[in-house]
This record gives structure tokens, sequence and C-alpha cells, in this order.
């Protein structure tokens, strides 16, 4: 890679890091914890996506590809062997009973509302909230995820034993454990389409991916209109398209049915001109540097 083409890649990953390590200082997370998950990262993805067809990764050849000395590879390979750093990815399940509720013809009445469910039933063929979580979430716990959707307020016991359903999507609270998962996956999901559409093929190949900008910005009192608009229109359009999904077969894989997980996500930004000052700016106001780099104020 060109030294021009390199450098710029790496200001774009600035830009991409800020807010990023934002968000890391916020919760408390030192550059040390950062970095140690930082090398585990490289280590994955150079054996994930960077193989040689025909030949197994070796500690040396990952060595080399990232820059980590064997002893670095190495304790990382061990630290993966007691999955250290896992998500145990829940809040996926969580929002596919809510949605299941809303789509599954079995837990919906007339005009498609999500009906009213027991906890569980003594007779095996009622529709209760158990079965609904077993229906679509697997092996999670109904109770748990009972207590923990009535909990962020997305359901409600309306009469003794019965439950009322009250939002489609699982949102989980903002400092809490499952929205730090949301996160992760959220912005796997988004680089991920860039990364696809920075090495597609030829034109037309990529996946869907545009911006509606203001590109004069708008007033600040505008702000609680727009976010209202948008709020209103995104919802109905993920609602659409998440009927769309549920409509189409199951897949099956034992029937040797290929397949892939798919979806649209849709996000509100908003920046000031603060933003955009250079790292050399933010240090002179704020007095950290007096004009010039070599003129350094006292700790």
């Amino acid at each position: 890679m060109a030294d021009s083409v390199k450098q710029t890649l790496l200001a774009a990953f600035r830009v991409l890091m800020g807010p990023l390590v934002r968000i890391l200082l916020r919760q408390g997370i030192s550059f040390a914890e950062f970095s140690e998950v930082a090398k585990a990262v490289y280590v994955e993805v150079a054996v994930k996506d960077f193989k040689v067809a025909g030949r197994k990764a070796t500690r040396t050849r990952i060595a080399v590809m990232t820059g980590l000395t064997r002893k670095e590879v190495k304790r990382v390979i061990d630290e993966a062997v007691k999955e250290r750093y896992e998500l145990k990815t829940n809040y996926n399940r969580l929002g596919r009973v809510l949605v299941g509720w809303h789509t599954d013809s079995d837990f919906t009445g007339p005009y498609g509302l999500p009906l009213e469910l027991r906890y569980e039933s003594q007779d095996p063929d009622e529709l209760t909230f158990s079965v609904l979580v077993r229906r679509h979430s697997g092996d999670m716990s109904p109770r748990s995820i009972l207590d923990e959707l009535i909990r962020v307020g997305a359901i409600r016991e309306a009469d003794s034993g019965w439950f009322r359903v009250l939002r489609r999507e699982y949102i989980p609270e903002a400092q809490g454990v499952h929205n730090f998962e949301r996160t992760g996956g959220v912005i796997r999901n988004f680089i991920n389409t860039i990364d696809f559409n920075m090495t597609k093929t030829a034109p037309g190949r990529g996946r869907f991916e545009r911006q509606a900008v203001a590109d004069d910005g708008i007033r600040l009192e505008d702000m609680p209109k727009f976010d209202a608009y948008l709020r209103e229109r995104s919802q109905a359009l993920l609602e659409e398209i998440d009927n769309w999904l549920t409509n189409l077969p199951k897949p099956d894989p034992d029937k040797g049915d290929e397949v892939v997980r798919t979806g649209l996500g849709i996000y509100h930004y908003q920046s000031n001109y603060l933003d955009d000052r250079t790292f050399k700016q933010i240090l002179t106001d704020e007095g950290l540097i007096r004009g010039h780099a070599s003129k350094h104020v006292e700790d």
C-alpha cells in the first residue's frame, strides 16, 4: 500500500475511533485494556479472513501479518480459549420475541393485533408466553425473558398471570450490558457494509448505503420537528420491511438451504462545528499548546 493511501486510511480510522473511544473512556476503559482487545481482533481477523488456500494458519504467519510478536500471538490465542472477550449476546433473542408477538399469526388476533398471553398453562395446546419464547428465542429461559422485557417497559402484566406487549422493538437501558452488546452489533454491521462496498468487484454490486444530509444544516429550533418526523417515517419503514421478511419461507439448513443473515439499519446523526476541529486546534483551544507544537504547556 502506498504511503499516501495508508496515511489517508489511518486518518479516516482516527475519525472513526473518536466516538468509540468516547464510549470506552466514559465507562472507565483504559488504553491498556483496549489495546489487549485490539490485539485479539487483529489475530482473529488474520486467521478468519486472510487464510492462504490449502494451508493452515501458523503463529509465525499471523505475527508477520499483524506486526505482533509470536509471544503476543500465543497469549492472544490462549486468552481466546478462555473466551475472555466473547459476547454472550441475548439482546437479539429478546427482540425476536417481541417481533414474533407482533407478526406470528398464532399470537395475533383480528387486524394483526398482538394477543394478551398467559405466562404458562397446564393445557399443552394453549399458546402462552413460554411457548412464544421457545418458538422465537430458542433455549432462553422464558422467566428471564419475561423479567427483562417487563424491566425495560416492553410488556406489562395486564391481569393476574396475563401479559400485554407494549412495543415491537427491544430497547435496552442506555448503560446496560445488553445495550453495549447491541452497540457492537450495530457498528459491526455498518462497517461490514462499508468494507464490502470498498471491495466490490463491479458497479451495482454493493450493498445499499445512502445518506440524506442538510447541506447547510438546519436551525436548532427545528431539530425536535425533524426528530419526530424521522422517528415516525423510519419506524414505519422498518416495520414494513420486518413484515416482508417475516412472510418469507423460513430457511431449512437440513434441506440444503444456505442461510444469510441480513437486514436494514437506520440511524440519525447530529454534529456541530466543534467536531470538525483538528487535534492540534483542540489542543490549542484547551491551552495544552501555545500556537506551535514545540511550545508545550507545563503539566
